[in-house]
């Protein structure tokens, strides 16, 4: 398809314990920042376009789907400035609804200099159908859908439903999801999942790697504005059951035993369990565009209470701080900064708790291996990185790309006190690939500053963005 540009097609079809080098991180920084710095001279703006006014915005093809909905999935609106990249981002967003068989996204000149009309052009979809897809969340990880039967936007109001074979970061999941942008004819909208599945769990135990299970259940429910303010508040109600496993698989011993022969923490937390919480949050998405963000900022700040008064078996309370800033420093060089903090209350258990390290997590370090025993209720994690295209086209947000990063993080138990000597760091490099099906892929080379185990190297495999 042809990317976007001013009186061109955009066009598409839509497919489905630890030794210590204190001075090390100040080098890792040193080396990140004259990259930085280079890649700064070095880069070439592109040419500078002078800017049209939008004067109105056509769609064609839409017999079903209200036009309300698909202006709902637009950032822009007459009277605003449009570039090829607004454009980009705003095919990219309608294109990802996959309520289209084919979608077009082109221009035309409006009445008079300086003006240009917007043409959106779909080919509805009419039929249930079968989905395969892979892709990234922000706060979850990557996740893969090998099988997802959809009958979305059926009376062409927005909503979707479908039935999802879900793998995760060591999750697998069954679940009927529902959602409505329009609860109602309202500005709230509504998220609804029941689910059923596995989770796996890595202990590390007097230098062994131990996997235990937790089956989980239920339904969660998500309400969220999509006008005024109250498109920032997010609101949520979840009821699950959890069932962890009381038997564990020590991998290296190649042997499986029970968990009582685990420390407290794991070995009394065994019970199945049911957890009734709610959740209230405020999240903001200010970037120019989800797949490549050039500048913006995306945050999320999420409170949540599991009481018994509302019929959970269990009382905690959890908080998490996620923030991510973008800067573009030349062309499609950008600087990616990311803080995360999360805090979780001492009767939270362990399978509601944080962990740290991997490819998703705290990179050069194996899977949850900085975690403790009993996993975190306190986690600090930072991403610096600095992010360059593969192609040299000044028109198209870059399929293939590299990454610098430097990461930093810390975890620590109800009963310890985050200390800046208990933090790990890691530097490396990566690229990035869009693939089918899968979407961005993401291969990165990981180096640890404070070595675990005597491993000075980790090679992740993942999908998405880091952030």
């Amino acid at each position: 398809r042809h990317r976007p540009g001013f009186g061109r097609r955009h066009s598409g079809s839509v497919s489905t314990a630890c030794s210590r080098r204190p001075g090390l991180h100040l080098v890792a920084m040193a080396i990140l920042a004259l990259f930085v710095f280079f890649g700064q001279v070095e880069a070439q703006e592109p040419a500078v376009r002078r800017a049209l006014i939008l004067e109105k915005i056509e769609i064609v093809g839409n017999t079903k789907t209200k036009r309300d909905v698909i202006l709902d999935y637009l950032t822009f609106r007459p009277g605003d400035a449009i570039t090829p990249e607004v454009i980009e981002s705003n095919w990219q967003r309608l294109s990802q609804t996959n309520f289209f068989k084919h979608l077009d996204i082109f221009t035309r000149p409006g009445s008079e200099k300086g003006k240009i009309v917007v043409i959106v052009e779909v080919k509805e979809r009419r039929w249930p159908y079968l989905q395969f897809r892979g892709g990234h969340s922000d706060l979850d990880g990557w996740y893969f859908v090998p099988l997802s039967f959809r009958l979305d936007n059926v009376f062409g109001r927005g909503s979707s439903w479908g039935i999802d074979l879900y793998l995760s970061d060591r999750t697998s999941k069954l679940s009927f999801n529902y959602f409505t942008p329009r609860l109602f004819d309202s500005s709230i909208s509504l998220g609804v999942e029941l689910h059923t599945g596995n989770r796996q769990y890595v202990h590390y135990i007097e230098g062994y790697e131990v996997l235990q299970d937790v089956g989980f259940g239920g339904l969660d429910l998500k309400f969220s504005g999509n006008r005024g303010l109250f498109k920032y508040l997010i609101f949520g109600f979840r009821s699950q059951g959890y069932a962890p496993s009381d038997m564990v698989k020590v991998t290296e011993l190649d042997t499986t035993i029970s968990v009582g022969l685990l420390p407290p923490g794991i070995s009394d937390q065994v019970e199945p369990t049911r957890i009734n919480a709610f959740s209230l949050g405020l999240q903001a998405d200010l970037r120019d565009n989800s797949f490549y963000p050039l500048h913006g900022f995306w945050g999320a700040l999420v409170g949540e209470k599991s009481d018994t008064e509302v019929g959970s078996e269990v009382d905690f309370d959890r908080v998490t701080l996620d923030a991510r800033i973008y800067q573009k420093l030349a062309g499609y060089y950008v600087l990616a900064l990311n803080i995360k903090g999360s805090y979780a209350s001492e009767k939270t258990p362990f399978y509601q708790r944080y962990y740290l390290g991997g490819g998703n997590s705290l990179r050069g370090y194996p899977e949850r291996r900085l975690t403790p025993v009993g996993y975190g209720t306190k986690l600090f994690l930072s991403h610096v990185e600095f992010r360059f295209p593969f192609s040299s086209r000044s028109d198209k947000l870059p399929s293939a790309s590299g990454v610098l990063f430097f990461d930093m993080g810390g975890i620590w138990l109800p009963e310890q006190q985050p200390d800046h000597d208990n933090l790990f760091k890691s530097v490396g490099f990566g690229f990035r690939f869009k693939l089918p099906i899968l979407g961005l892929t993401r291969i990165d080379f990981a180096f640890p500053v404070d070595k675990v185990d005597e491993k000075d190297f980790k090679l992740h495999l993942s999908l998405g963005h880091t952030f």
